[in-house]
């Protein structure tokens, strides 16, 4: 992302082409979001490679946070957080400055991974191992007071045996080079990895996944810099009302993603009705019914929109008749194959945990890699 008060545009990198003084060569195109592209980089006189994003300047100080506390510390979640290995700044032709930060390299994303299956969910035992991890990360970006505020399975990401070694990367890479579109545009080609939704539990005890991309993540305790957080249907209530701000709503978007990875739908998917209710007066809806909960006074007291969504009894202006039902019940209506009554049962009260409407009653990350949902992690 462009560091210049300009109209933001990513980097025009071209394959083959050497920067930062000739350090680095571009090998491939691995990815493209909002705020950044990523692409392999081999570094010129050794045997390595490494991933390179461009993004905004805030991300660069989450992750040397991450660095230096990863040296003082032995926690397992910075296992499953990226490294910052380098960073620079690049000058385009245009003039637009771009921020690179030089990280290790991931292959392709949980989401992936779970729109490949007939379901479009995976099996129970590779859900409790993913979530273990990403929980294992966000407990470590929490004790640094970092928000990562976009949580989803798109910034999960998996290792690659492909990534721990140069003659395997070369190999593949020789096998399948990068490939361009019209004016040479090189295409997204991400480092495959070995998994698949058939990965029976003890192969999936060897995967390794990492909750990447902190360039929308905030400073908790500091005011935010942004109005907007998390994709639309993993929003937690306090963003919608704008009541309250701090890293519970990463832990509101896990229980979200749960549902997701159990079931193969969203545990939220909300719609407007022209001029009857707004999108958001159906999430408030929805959340009510499958929790059964109702928000309190002192949550509502501490909401600024309030008074576009509630009355004053705390019920919804516009959609005053819910239909509830329990997240056990709206689980077991999808017929996961494989997908136990206990299964559901366990995954039910964990996801209560997370989806309390008060962030200060939800659980933390600790606890919920305490919780007896993910007893049987990493065990087949």
């Amino acid at each position: 992302m462009s560091t210049n008060s300009g109209p933001s545009t990513h980097f025009s990198a071209r394959l083959g082409a050497s920067i930062h003084d000739n350090r680095y060569t571009i090998l491939r195109m691995l990815g493209e979001g909002v705020t950044a592209t990523t692409w392999l980089w081999k570094i010129l006189n050794a045997e390595t490679t490494s991933d390179v994003e461009q993004g905004v300047v805030r991300e660069l100080e989450y992750l040397k946070d991450i660095v230096k506390n990863a040296e003082e510390r032995k926690d397992e979640g910075f296992e499953h957080l990226p490294i910052l290995l380098d960073d620079f700044i690049i000058t385009s032709q245009d003039g637009n400055r771009h921020l690179c930060l030089v990280q290790t390299v991931f292959s392709t994303s949980v989401s992936a991974l779970r729109r490949s299956a007939p379901t479009k969910s995976l099996p129970v035992y590779m859900v409790r191992n993913i979530l273990y991890m990403v929980l294992q990360a966000l407990d470590v970006l929490h004790s640094l007071k970092i928000i990562h505020t976009d949580v989803k399975l798109d910034n999960m990401l998996f290792t690659s045996d492909l990534c721990s070694s140069d003659s395997a990367m070369s190999e593949f890479l020789a096998a399948n080079p990068s490939e361009t579109e019209h004016d040479l545009i090189p295409k997204s080609q991400p480092i495959p990895n070995e998994w698949t939704y058939r990965t029976s539990a003890f192969e999936a005890e060897r995967m390794n996944v990492a909750l990447v991309d902190l360039g929308h993540a905030q400073r908790a305790g500091e005011q935010p810099t942004t109005s907007g957080f998390s994709a639309p249907a993993l929003r937690a209530p306090e963003v919608i009302l704008w009541s309250d701000f701090g890293p519970g709503i990463d832990i509101w978007a896990i229980g979200c993603l749960t549902f997701e990875l159990l079931t193969g739908r969203w545990l939220f998917a909300p719609e407007a009705a022209d001029e009857d209710w707004s999108f958001e007066d159906d999430h408030l809806a929805k959340m009510m019914e499958l929790t059964g909960q109702r928000f309190s006074e002192s949550m509502l007291d501490r909401a600024k929109e309030r008074g576009r969504y509630f009355d004053q009894n705390g019920d919804l202006l516009r959609i005053p008749e819910l239909v509830p039902i329990t997240i056990e019940a709206a689980m077991a209506n999808y017929k996961i194959p494989g997908l136990t009554e206990e299964d559901i049962g366990l995954a039910a009260n964990f996801m209560r945990e997370c989806l309390k409407f008060d962030y200060r009653e939800r659980a933390t990350a600790k606890d919920l890699i305490k919780h007896k949902f993910l007893a049987d992690v990493f065990m087949c």
